[in-house]
């Protein structure tokens, strides 16, 4: 791979399954060419990440169909130097009327071909959105993860989150997002959820080289500091490992 850097690979001391990253190159506002997504996953790699979930944005005007083919390629070609790299396929689906339609027919993509569906609305959408769009999605036989949920502000309402995890909601966050001063309040508020145990998954949400690149490192230091080991282990590996096989997340 032509002007690829290399990095440390040495054993990492945790297995981590990144579920949010856009890597498909070409196909959204993620990585713009093949090179560069071999770069983010080189990245991801030497910072213990060897599983990662493709998940580019879902549009009804620009559909990807051959999604499975451009991923395929982008494995084989990362799997040159990283032997045991996986990649699976998903999408990170804008909810919309017809979303459920769109994953029956196969337009729009669960996570690894589960029932699990990584979901976002609009930040300012109001909880009562969030909420009817999280029930349809559970009433049609999916499991709704959404994702990077800690940019809704409607969710900071007492109750929201509860409610949602009792409807049977999951919920994905950024390590970015974890990372920073402690005095910063939006940091203390995401390390807040986690600590609570409502957090089930975790995702880089990298996008491009030059642009929210994958970097946990930061997050995996407080993670590592704070939060019992089981839970740590749910969250980095152990939940997605329940998604690619289509297991029931507890």
């Amino acid at each position: 791979m032509q002007g690829e850097t290399i990095y440390d690979m040495k054993e990492p001391r945790r297995t981590i399954i990144d579920v949010h990253a856009h890597v498909i190159p070409g196909v959204d506002d993620g990585a713009r060419s093949m090179d560069e997504s071999c770069q983010m996953l080189s990245l991801a790699a030497g910072q213990g990440i060897r599983t990662v979930f493709a998940t580019p944005h879902y549009s009804r005007r620009r559909e990807i169909p051959q999604l499975r083919e451009q991923a395929a390629r982008l494995q084989e070609k990362i799997r040159e130097q990283y032997p045991d790299f996986k990649l699976y396929v998903g999408q990170e689906t804008y909810y919309h009327e017809g979303l459920v339609d769109r994953l029956r027919e196969g337009k729009a993509y669960t996570l690894a071909d589960s029932s699990y569906v990584l979901v976002e609305f609009g930040e300012a959408d109001p909880y009562g959105v969030i909420f009817n769009g999280i029930r349809i999605l559970l009433n049609s036989g999916y499991v709704p993860i959404l994702a990077h949920m800690e940019r809704y502000s409607c969710l900071r309402k007492e109750g929201a989150m509860r409610e949602l995890l009792k409807c049977g909601c999951l919920f994905q966050m950024n390590y970015d997002s974890l990372q920073g001063s402690g005095f910063d309040r939006e940091v203390r508020w995401c390390r807040r959820q986690v600590a609570n145990g409502w957090i089930h998954l975790l995702g880089t949400d990298m996008h491009r080289i030059d642009y929210r690149p994958p970097d946990v490192e930061g997050a995996l230091r407080w993670l590592e500091r704070h939060v019992e080991e089981e839970l740590l282990e749910a969250m980095l590996c152990g939940n997605s490992l329940c998604i690619i096989n289509n297991d029931r997340i507890d």
